[in-house]
C-alpha cells in the first residue's frame, strides 16, 4: 500500500506490467481494495485487534494526515476506531510528554 501511495504522490502512474513487477496495482485500485478491506470493519483480521491493525493502522492514519491518502468514510471510521484504543491514547501522551521535555532540554 505505502508504495502505491508514494508513487501516486510522486506523480508515477505505472504501467499494467509495472504493476505486476511492483507487486501492486494502481493507485486506484490499491485505495479501492483497501476501502473494501477495512469498510465496516473495527479490526482488519476478524474481531481482534492484532498487529495487522498496528500496520495498516498506522499507514492509513499517516496517509489521512499528511494527505497522501483519500478522506474515504471507511478509512476515517476505521482509523478513528484505532486511534481510540487506550494503548494509543498512552502512546500519544507519552509522545508528547517527550516531546515537551525535548524541547524543553533544547532551549
Amino acid at each position: 500500500m505505502d508504495n502505491a501511495l508514494a508513487l501516486n504522490q510522486l506523480g508515477f502512474h505505472p504501467t499494467p506490467k509495472q504493476q505486476m513487477e511492483l507487486g501492486h496495482g494502481s493507485y486506484e485500485a490499491t485505495v479501492n481494495t483497501l476501502a473494501q478491506a477495512v469498510k465496516g470493519r473495527r479490526y482488519i483480521a476478524g474481531d481482534k485487534f492484532t498487529a495487522a491493525d498496528i500496520y495498516l493502522g498506522s499507514q492509513i492514519g499517516w496517509g489521512l494526515q499528511c494527505g497522501t491518502l483519500e478522506k474515504r468514510p471507511e478509512f476515517v471510521d476505521y482509523w478513528h476506531g484505532l486511534k481510540g484504543r487506550p494503548a494509543n491514547k498512552r502512546a500519544e501522551a507519552f509522545t508528547e510528554k517527550v516531546g515537551a521535555q525535548q524541547a524543553w532540554a533544547d532551549n
